[in-house]
């Protein structure tokens, strides 16, 4: 920001930086954009880069612990089927 630097150089203290803000903030959207405005599909690809990263991580997991998950599974199936079982 020149102008707020210029305004503190020479000396215009609070008054005079005042000046410069209000002339900053009063200048249209054309001459200072905004960052935070989204472009056409962007937040589609940002969507689909999300999606492409839970998956991937998901089949990591899966490749990583497949034994431990069907174990878990067999084990649980077992509980349901013995527990109908007399002793």
């Amino acid at each position: 920001m020149v102008i707020i630097d210029l305004a503190k150089f020479m000396g215009g203290g609070r008054h005079m930086l005042r000046r410069a803000e209000i002339f900053i903030y009063s200048l249209p959207s054309t001459l200072t954009p905004n960052p935070y405005t989204l472009r056409r599909g962007q937040s589609t690809v940002e969507y689909l880069l999300m999606l492409a990263v839970v998956a991937s991580i998901a089949m990591s997991m899966g490749i990583l612990f497949h034994k431990r998950i069907l174990g878990g599974i067999f084990t649980m199936v077992g509980m349901i089927i013995g527990a109908g079982q007399p002793k």
